[in-house]
């Protein structure tokens, strides 16, 4: 089954591809545990931080080559996730 993936990913980065998906996956999953128990401040912190790394990742990403199109498409979405996750929870606590 690892074959496969590292088969069907290659195109789009390799196996980075894949530990960036893994990684995503598991900080969204953290990120969505801990959010009721952050205040409002530290929820606008991570909003800013997860813009700056998605922006500032796609950039280098696509600097490095069209192979990594899928990597920066990838950093990108994780961005708007936790922006769009975290901006909800903002609202519900005002």
């Amino acid at each position: 089954m690892l074959e496969n993936l590292r088969s069907f990913a290659q195109p789009y980065g390799g196996d980075l591809f894949l530990l960036l998906i893994a990684l995503a996956v598991v900080s969204l999953a953290a990120l969505v545990g801990i959010r009721k128990r952050l205040p409002i401040e530290q929820l606008r912190r991570v909003i800013r931080i997860a813009a700056l790394v998605a922006l500032l990742g796609s950039v280098f990403a696509m600097q490095v080559g069209s192979a990594y199109y899928a990597i920066a498409g990838v950093l990108l979405v994780w961005g708007v996730l936790v922006g769009i996750i975290f901006g909800r929870e903002i609202g519900t606590k005002r």
